[in-house]
Protein backbone atom coordinates (compact mmCIF):
# COMPACT_ATOMS: atom_id res chain seq x y z
CA UNK A 1 0.00 0.00 0.00
CA UNK A 2 2.79 2.81 0.93
CA UNK A 3 4.54 1.88 -2.43
CA UNK A 4 1.33 2.45 -4.32
CA UNK A 5 0.48 5.75 -2.18
CA UNK A 6 4.48 6.63 -2.90
CA UNK A 7 3.50 6.33 -6.48
CA UNK A 8 0.22 7.78 -6.99
CA UNK A 9 1.74 10.72 -4.60
CA UNK A 10 4.90 10.89 -7.25
CA UNK A 11 2.29 11.05 -10.40
CA UNK A 12 -0.04 14.06 -8.59
CA UNK A 13 2.99 16.10 -8.21
CA UNK A 14 4.08 15.52 -11.57
CA UNK A 15 0.42 16.16 -12.78
CA UNK A 16 0.16 19.22 -11.07
CA UNK A 17 3.05 20.86 -11.75
CA UNK A 18 2.56 19.84 -15.34
CA UNK A 19 -0.69 21.96 -15.08
CA UNK A 20 0.72 24.93 -13.57
CA UNK A 21 3.46 24.93 -15.82
CA UNK A 22 1.42 24.60 -19.30
CA UNK A 23 -0.22 27.89 -18.07
CA UNK A 24 3.47 29.50 -18.09
CA UNK A 25 4.32 27.51 -21.48
CA UNK A 26 0.94 28.31 -22.99
CA UNK A 27 1.81 32.17 -23.02
CA UNK A 28 5.37 32.09 -23.87
CA UNK A 29 4.73 30.17 -26.83
CA UNK A 30 1.47 32.70 -27.37
CA UNK A 31 4.04 35.25 -27.47
CA UNK A 32 6.52 33.31 -29.22
CA UNK A 33 3.90 33.35 -32.15
CA UNK A 34 2.96 36.07 -31.95
CA UNK A 35 7.16 37.33 -32.20
CA UNK A 36 7.59 34.86 -35.18
CA UNK A 37 3.95 36.16 -37.35
CA UNK A 38 5.96 39.59 -36.97
CA UNK A 39 9.72 38.63 -37.86
CA UNK A 40 8.10 36.94 -40.89
CA UNK A 41 6.00 39.69 -42.03
CA UNK A 42 8.81 42.23 -41.25
CA UNK A 43 11.82 40.55 -41.60
CA UNK A 44 11.64 37.83 -43.69
CA UNK A 45 13.68 34.80 -44.30
CA UNK A 46 16.48 36.72 -43.69
CA UNK A 47 15.69 38.34 -40.82
CA UNK A 48 14.69 34.90 -39.58
CA UNK A 49 18.18 33.33 -40.54
CA UNK A 50 20.02 36.27 -39.04
CA UNK A 51 18.28 35.97 -35.45
CA UNK A 52 19.15 32.29 -35.73
CA UNK A 53 22.65 33.00 -35.47
CA UNK A 54 22.05 35.82 -32.66
CA UNK A 55 19.98 33.25 -30.87
CA UNK A 56 22.99 30.36 -31.24
CA UNK A 57 25.39 32.78 -29.78
CA UNK A 58 23.64 34.28 -26.93
CA UNK A 59 22.82 30.76 -26.05
CA UNK A 60 26.54 29.80 -25.95
CA UNK A 61 27.54 33.45 -24.10
CA UNK A 62 25.12 33.28 -21.32
CA UNK A 63 26.55 29.68 -20.46
CA UNK A 64 29.92 30.03 -20.86
CA UNK A 65 29.03 33.15 -18.17
CA UNK A 66 27.43 31.15 -16.31
CA UNK A 67 30.05 27.86 -16.52
CA UNK A 68 26.82 25.71 -16.78
CA UNK A 69 26.28 25.86 -12.76
CA UNK A 70 22.69 26.27 -12.70
CA UNK A 71 21.97 22.35 -13.04
CA UNK A 72 24.89 22.15 -10.43
CA UNK A 73 22.92 24.54 -8.30
CA UNK A 74 19.91 23.30 -8.83
CA UNK A 75 20.77 19.24 -7.94
CA UNK A 76 22.73 20.33 -5.21
CA UNK A 77 20.92 22.26 -3.36
CA UNK A 78 17.94 19.90 -3.92
CA UNK A 79 20.36 17.14 -2.19
CA UNK A 80 21.80 19.62 0.70
CA UNK A 81 18.59 22.14 1.45
CA UNK A 82 18.27 21.39 4.95
CA UNK A 83 22.23 22.30 5.21
CA UNK A 84 22.63 25.74 5.58
CA UNK A 85 26.14 25.68 6.37
CA UNK A 86 26.59 24.04 2.58
CA UNK A 87 24.66 25.72 0.93
CA UNK A 88 25.94 29.26 1.81
CA UNK A 89 29.71 27.90 0.48
CA UNK A 90 28.16 26.51 -2.57
CA UNK A 91 26.11 29.80 -3.71
CA UNK A 92 29.24 31.78 -2.46
CA UNK A 93 31.34 29.91 -4.97
CA UNK A 94 28.73 29.45 -7.63
CA UNK A 95 28.43 33.20 -7.44
CA UNK A 96 31.80 35.34 -7.10
CA UNK A 97 33.19 32.39 -9.66
CA UNK A 98 30.68 32.87 -12.67
CA UNK A 99 30.07 36.42 -11.98
CA UNK A 100 34.07 37.36 -12.23
CA UNK A 101 34.16 35.25 -14.93
CA UNK A 102 30.99 36.87 -16.90
CA UNK A 103 32.72 40.47 -15.72
CA UNK A 104 35.62 38.66 -18.35
CA UNK A 105 33.25 38.03 -21.45
CA UNK A 106 31.43 40.93 -21.09
CA UNK A 107 34.68 43.19 -21.02
CA UNK A 108 35.80 40.97 -24.40
CA UNK A 109 31.98 41.30 -26.22
CA UNK A 110 32.24 45.11 -25.41
CA UNK A 111 35.74 45.89 -26.22
CA UNK A 112 35.58 43.43 -29.23
CA UNK A 113 32.42 44.25 -30.60
CA UNK A 114 33.34 44.46 -34.40
CA UNK A 115 35.21 40.98 -34.00
CA UNK A 116 32.45 39.58 -32.93
CA UNK A 117 30.06 41.04 -35.62
CA UNK A 118 32.16 39.76 -38.15
CA UNK A 119 32.49 35.76 -36.89
CA UNK A 120 28.81 35.89 -35.86
CA UNK A 121 27.23 37.63 -39.03
CA UNK A 122 29.90 37.18 -41.58
CA UNK A 123 29.30 39.84 -44.27
CA UNK A 124 25.34 39.68 -44.31
CA UNK A 125 25.22 42.99 -41.92
CA UNK A 126 27.25 45.18 -39.21
CA UNK A 127 25.43 44.58 -36.37
CA UNK A 128 28.34 45.56 -34.10
CA UNK A 129 25.97 47.47 -31.07
CA UNK A 130 24.32 44.50 -30.45
CA UNK A 131 27.58 42.69 -28.81
CA UNK A 132 28.05 45.94 -27.02
CA UNK A 133 24.32 45.75 -25.68
CA UNK A 134 24.86 41.98 -24.42
CA UNK A 135 27.97 42.87 -22.83
CA UNK A 136 26.28 45.53 -20.75
CA UNK A 137 23.36 42.57 -20.05
CA UNK A 138 25.34 39.36 -19.32
CA UNK A 139 25.82 40.23 -16.06
CA UNK A 140 22.26 40.40 -15.31
CA UNK A 141 21.30 37.30 -17.06
CA UNK A 142 23.87 35.10 -15.24
CA UNK A 143 22.49 36.20 -11.98
CA UNK A 144 18.99 35.59 -12.73
CA UNK A 145 20.29 32.07 -14.32
CA UNK A 146 21.78 31.29 -10.63
CA UNK A 147 18.77 33.06 -8.11
CA UNK A 148 16.06 30.84 -10.89
CA UNK A 149 18.37 27.82 -10.27
CA UNK A 150 18.58 28.37 -6.23
CA UNK A 151 14.97 28.68 -5.99
CA UNK A 152 14.45 25.46 -8.36
CA UNK A 153 16.22 23.43 -6.03
CA UNK A 154 14.15 24.42 -3.00
CA UNK A 155 10.90 23.00 -5.43
CA UNK A 156 9.76 26.35 -4.97
CA UNK A 157 7.53 25.81 -8.26
CA UNK A 158 4.98 28.30 -8.18
CA UNK A 159 7.53 31.22 -7.57
CA UNK A 160 9.32 29.65 -10.53
CA UNK A 161 6.03 29.61 -12.90
CA UNK A 162 5.36 33.91 -12.05
CA UNK A 163 8.48 34.40 -12.75
CA UNK A 164 8.52 33.25 -15.98
CA UNK A 165 5.00 34.46 -16.97
CA UNK A 166 5.79 38.29 -16.12
CA UNK A 167 8.97 38.16 -18.01
CA UNK A 168 7.67 36.60 -20.69
CA UNK A 169 4.87 39.26 -20.96
CA UNK A 170 7.14 42.07 -20.57
CA UNK A 171 9.74 40.80 -22.90
CA UNK A 172 6.45 40.11 -25.74
CA UNK A 173 5.84 43.91 -25.33
CA UNK A 174 9.56 44.51 -25.51
CA UNK A 175 9.61 42.42 -28.54
CA UNK A 176 6.92 43.59 -30.59
CA UNK A 177 7.53 47.23 -30.45
CA UNK A 178 11.22 46.87 -31.26
CA UNK A 179 10.51 44.37 -34.37
CA UNK A 180 7.56 47.06 -35.62
CA UNK A 181 9.58 50.00 -34.96
CA UNK A 182 13.42 49.46 -35.35
CA UNK A 183 12.87 45.94 -37.63
CA UNK A 184 15.96 43.73 -37.69
CA UNK A 185 17.84 45.70 -35.25
CA UNK A 186 14.94 45.98 -32.96
CA UNK A 187 14.52 42.30 -33.16
CA UNK A 188 18.37 41.55 -32.09
CA UNK A 189 17.82 44.25 -28.97
CA UNK A 190 15.14 42.32 -27.58
CA UNK A 191 16.51 38.95 -27.83
CA UNK A 192 19.43 40.25 -26.03
CA UNK A 193 17.57 42.73 -22.91
CA UNK A 194 14.69 40.07 -22.02
CA UNK A 195 16.79 37.42 -20.84
CA UNK A 196 18.33 40.53 -18.67
CA UNK A 197 14.49 42.07 -17.70
CA UNK A 198 14.00 38.81 -15.96
CA UNK A 199 16.58 39.30 -13.07
CA UNK A 200 14.81 42.27 -11.89
CA UNK A 201 11.31 40.57 -12.10
CA UNK A 202 13.30 37.54 -9.59
CA UNK A 203 13.96 40.38 -7.16
CA UNK A 204 10.46 41.58 -7.43
CA UNK A 205 9.34 37.92 -6.62
CA UNK A 206 12.13 37.30 -4.25
CA UNK A 207 11.94 40.78 -2.44
CA UNK A 208 10.39 39.76 1.03
CA UNK A 209 8.98 36.45 0.34
CA UNK A 210 12.20 34.40 1.27
CA UNK A 211 12.45 33.17 4.63
CA UNK A 212 15.44 31.15 4.17
CA UNK A 213 18.57 33.39 4.01
CA UNK A 214 21.87 32.45 2.70
CA UNK A 215 24.66 34.57 3.06
CA UNK A 216 27.23 35.00 0.09
CA UNK A 217 30.49 36.03 0.93
CA UNK A 218 33.58 35.77 -0.74
CA UNK A 219 35.76 34.31 2.13
CA UNK A 220 33.48 30.95 1.62
CA UNK A 221 34.43 30.55 -2.12
CA UNK A 222 35.98 26.88 -2.01
CA UNK A 223 38.21 24.92 -3.51
CA UNK A 224 35.83 21.83 -3.22
CA UNK A 225 32.72 23.49 -3.65
CA UNK A 226 34.02 24.48 -7.21
CA UNK A 227 35.13 20.97 -7.99
CA UNK A 228 31.73 19.64 -7.54
CA UNK A 229 30.22 22.87 -9.63
CA UNK A 230 33.49 22.31 -11.85
CA UNK A 231 32.19 18.57 -13.54
CA UNK A 232 28.45 20.64 -14.97
CA UNK A 233 30.56 23.40 -16.21
CA UNK A 234 32.23 20.63 -18.24
CA UNK A 235 28.61 19.61 -19.34
CA UNK A 236 27.45 22.79 -20.00
CA UNK A 237 30.15 23.63 -22.35
CA UNK A 238 29.22 20.57 -24.56
CA UNK A 239 25.58 21.16 -24.41
CA UNK A 240 25.22 24.63 -24.52
CA UNK A 241 28.08 26.33 -26.22
CA UNK A 242 29.54 23.47 -28.37
CA UNK A 243 26.25 22.45 -29.88
CA UNK A 244 24.86 25.98 -30.71
CA UNK A 245 28.42 26.63 -32.56
CA UNK A 246 27.47 22.77 -33.98
CA UNK A 247 24.05 24.58 -35.56
CA UNK A 248 25.54 27.95 -36.55
CA UNK A 249 28.40 25.32 -38.46
CA UNK A 250 25.46 23.28 -40.02
CA UNK A 251 23.35 26.57 -40.90
CA UNK A 252 26.19 28.12 -42.67
CA UNK A 253 26.75 24.84 -44.75
CA UNK A 254 22.94 24.91 -45.68
CA UNK A 255 23.49 28.99 -46.76
CA UNK A 256 26.65 27.70 -49.01
CA UNK A 257 24.86 25.16 -50.28
CA UNK A 258 21.35 26.30 -50.60
CA UNK A 259 21.34 30.19 -49.55
CA UNK A 260 20.20 32.02 -46.88
CA UNK A 261 17.05 31.61 -47.74
CA UNK A 262 16.82 28.03 -47.35
CA UNK A 263 18.36 28.61 -43.72
CA UNK A 264 16.08 30.38 -42.99
CA UNK A 265 13.24 27.82 -43.43
CA UNK A 266 15.40 25.27 -41.14
CA UNK A 267 15.61 28.31 -38.63
CA UNK A 268 11.89 28.97 -38.71
CA UNK A 269 11.49 24.77 -37.88
CA UNK A 270 13.57 24.98 -34.29
CA UNK A 271 11.45 28.13 -33.66
CA UNK A 272 8.46 25.99 -33.56
CA UNK A 273 10.52 22.86 -32.17
CA UNK A 274 11.71 24.80 -29.44
CA UNK A 275 7.86 26.24 -28.89
CA UNK A 276 6.79 22.60 -28.18
CA UNK A 277 10.01 21.48 -26.72
CA UNK A 278 10.25 24.33 -24.22
CA UNK A 279 6.76 23.09 -22.56
CA UNK A 280 8.23 18.97 -21.45
CA UNK A 281 11.96 20.66 -21.01
CA UNK A 282 11.08 23.08 -18.52
CA UNK A 283 8.75 20.42 -16.78
CA UNK A 284 11.91 18.26 -16.47
CA UNK A 285 13.93 21.21 -15.17
CA UNK A 286 11.08 21.62 -12.79
CA UNK A 287 10.61 18.34 -11.68
CA UNK A 288 12.66 15.87 -12.88
CA UNK A 289 16.15 17.17 -11.75
CA UNK A 290 15.69 18.05 -8.50
CA UNK A 291 13.62 14.83 -7.97
CA UNK A 292 16.87 11.98 -9.50
CA UNK A 293 19.13 14.36 -7.38
CA UNK A 294 17.53 12.97 -4.38
CA UNK A 295 16.64 9.82 -5.34
CA UNK A 296 19.28 7.24 -4.61
CA UNK A 297 18.16 3.81 -5.69
CA UNK A 298 17.83 2.05 -8.80
CA UNK A 299 14.09 1.47 -7.97
CA UNK A 300 13.50 5.42 -7.46
CA UNK A 301 15.35 6.07 -11.41
CA UNK A 302 13.28 3.80 -12.43
CA UNK A 303 9.78 5.01 -11.28
CA UNK A 304 10.96 8.60 -12.27
CA UNK A 305 11.45 7.51 -15.54
CA UNK A 306 9.00 5.56 -16.71
CA UNK A 307 6.72 7.49 -14.30
CA UNK A 308 7.49 10.43 -16.84
CA UNK A 309 6.82 8.21 -19.04
CA UNK A 310 3.51 6.79 -18.61
CA UNK A 311 2.46 10.12 -17.91
CA UNK A 312 3.87 12.76 -20.10
CA UNK A 313 5.80 11.17 -23.22
CA UNK A 314 2.00 10.14 -24.68
CA UNK A 315 0.56 13.46 -24.49
CA UNK A 316 3.56 14.78 -26.09
CA UNK A 317 3.34 12.43 -28.78
CA UNK A 318 -0.28 13.44 -29.34
CA UNK A 319 0.69 16.73 -29.71
CA UNK A 320 3.49 16.37 -32.15
CA UNK A 321 0.86 14.38 -34.89
CA UNK A 322 -1.16 17.32 -34.33
CA UNK A 323 1.38 19.99 -35.31
CA UNK A 324 2.37 17.21 -37.99
CA UNK A 325 -1.32 17.29 -39.56
CA UNK A 326 -1.84 20.95 -39.43
CA UNK A 327 1.49 21.80 -40.81
CA UNK A 328 0.31 23.78 -43.49
CA UNK A 329 -1.51 25.93 -41.50
CA UNK A 330 0.90 26.27 -37.97
CA UNK A 331 3.07 27.76 -40.85
CA UNK A 332 0.84 30.48 -42.42
CA UNK A 333 -0.35 31.11 -39.27
CA UNK A 334 2.78 31.92 -37.03
CA UNK A 335 4.61 32.77 -40.47
CA UNK A 336 3.67 33.31 -43.90
CA UNK A 337 2.61 31.46 -47.50
CA UNK A 338 6.54 32.26 -48.25
CA UNK A 339 7.74 29.88 -45.88
CA UNK A 340 5.15 26.88 -47.27
CA UNK A 341 8.35 25.18 -48.57
CA UNK A 342 9.35 24.14 -45.06
CA UNK A 343 6.71 21.69 -45.02
CA UNK A 344 9.18 18.92 -45.91
CA UNK A 345 11.27 19.40 -42.68
CA UNK A 346 8.38 18.59 -39.95
CA UNK A 347 8.10 14.55 -40.32
CA UNK A 348 12.18 14.19 -39.66
CA UNK A 349 12.52 17.24 -37.34
CA UNK A 350 9.19 16.15 -35.33
CA UNK A 351 10.26 12.47 -35.20
CA UNK A 352 13.85 13.59 -33.83
CA UNK A 353 12.19 15.57 -31.42
CA UNK A 354 10.27 12.41 -29.77
CA UNK A 355 13.46 10.77 -29.60
CA UNK A 356 14.81 13.50 -27.76
CA UNK A 357 12.55 14.40 -24.91
CA UNK A 358 12.53 10.49 -24.17
CA UNK A 359 16.53 10.60 -23.90
CA UNK A 360 16.67 13.46 -21.95
CA UNK A 361 14.55 12.16 -19.75
CA UNK A 362 17.06 9.26 -19.09
CA UNK A 363 19.91 11.34 -19.77
CA UNK A 364 18.87 13.49 -16.61
CA UNK A 365 20.11 10.79 -14.73
CA UNK A 366 23.91 11.74 -15.81
CA UNK A 367 23.71 15.31 -15.11
CA UNK A 368 21.83 14.67 -11.44
CA UNK A 369 24.67 12.38 -10.39
CA UNK A 370 27.38 14.32 -11.99
CA UNK A 371 28.51 11.47 -13.98
CA UNK A 372 31.19 13.43 -16.03
CA UNK A 373 32.70 11.08 -17.98
CA UNK A 374 29.77 8.92 -19.30
CA UNK A 375 28.45 12.35 -20.39
CA UNK A 376 31.12 13.43 -22.50
CA UNK A 377 30.97 10.38 -24.48
CA UNK A 378 27.44 10.05 -25.16
CA UNK A 379 27.59 13.71 -25.70
CA UNK A 380 30.95 14.14 -27.76
CA UNK A 381 28.96 11.26 -30.22
CA UNK A 382 26.04 12.62 -30.22
CA UNK A 383 27.93 16.18 -31.90
CA UNK A 384 30.05 14.63 -34.58
CA UNK A 385 27.11 12.53 -35.52
CA UNK A 386 24.68 15.49 -36.14
CA UNK A 387 26.98 17.83 -37.59
CA UNK A 388 28.67 14.92 -39.82
CA UNK A 389 24.86 13.55 -40.87
CA UNK A 390 23.27 16.79 -41.54
CA UNK A 391 25.83 18.21 -43.80
CA UNK A 392 25.91 14.73 -45.70
CA UNK A 393 22.44 14.90 -45.69
CA UNK A 394 21.99 18.41 -46.62
CA UNK A 395 24.32 17.77 -49.62
CA UNK A 396 22.17 14.82 -50.51
CA UNK A 397 18.38 16.17 -49.59
CA UNK A 398 18.90 20.21 -49.62
CA UNK A 399 18.21 22.44 -46.35
CA UNK A 400 15.70 19.06 -45.17
CA UNK A 401 18.88 17.14 -45.09
CA UNK A 402 19.51 19.38 -41.07
CA UNK A 403 16.56 17.26 -39.81
CA UNK A 404 17.07 14.36 -40.89
CA UNK A 405 20.65 14.59 -39.60
CA UNK A 406 18.99 15.74 -36.13
CA UNK A 407 16.44 12.92 -36.41
CA UNK A 408 19.23 10.06 -36.87
CA UNK A 409 21.16 11.72 -33.63
CA UNK A 410 19.03 11.65 -31.12
CA UNK A 411 17.49 8.05 -32.39
CA UNK A 412 21.23 6.42 -31.52
CA UNK A 413 21.54 9.00 -28.49
CA UNK A 414 18.28 7.33 -27.05
CA UNK A 415 19.65 3.63 -28.08
CA UNK A 416 22.89 4.42 -26.71
CA UNK A 417 21.04 5.44 -22.95
CA UNK A 418 18.85 2.63 -23.11
CA UNK A 419 21.74 0.22 -23.20
CA UNK A 420 23.83 2.07 -20.95
CA UNK A 421 21.12 2.01 -18.12
CA UNK A 422 19.91 -1.45 -19.21
CA UNK A 423 20.00 -2.94 -16.03
CA UNK A 424 18.65 -0.26 -13.72
CA UNK A 425 15.98 0.60 -15.92
CA UNK A 426 14.88 -3.44 -17.32
CA UNK A 427 17.20 -5.55 -14.66
CA UNK A 428 16.07 -7.61 -11.91
CA UNK A 429 16.53 -5.51 -8.48
CA UNK A 430 18.10 -6.60 -5.63
CA UNK A 431 16.95 -5.94 -1.93
CA UNK A 432 19.67 -2.80 -2.15
CA UNK A 433 17.73 -1.18 -4.98
CA UNK A 434 14.38 -1.54 -3.09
Amino acid sequence: MNRVADRLGVNTLLLKITSLNGVAVVLQIIGGLVTSKLIAIYLGERGMALLGYMRNFLTATQASGSLGFANGVTALVAKHKEKNTSLSGLLSTATFVSIGITLLISGGLFLGADYWNTIVFKNEGDFVFIFTYLGIALPFITANGLLVAYINGLSKYKKIVWINIVASFLGLILSVNLIIYVGIKGALTALVITPALAFVVTLIFLFGQHKKTINVKLHQVNMSDAKQLGSYTIMAFFSAIILPLVYIGIRQHIVDSEGIIQAGYWDAMTRISDYYLKFVATLMTLYLLPQLAKTTTNTGFRKEVFGFYKTILPLFALGLFLVFFLRNFIIQLIYTENFLAMEAIFKWQLLGDFFKIASIVIGYQIISKNMLKLFLITEIISLVMIYFASVYFVKTYGFEGAAMGHCLTYFVHLCMLLFIFRKPLFGKLNLLDE
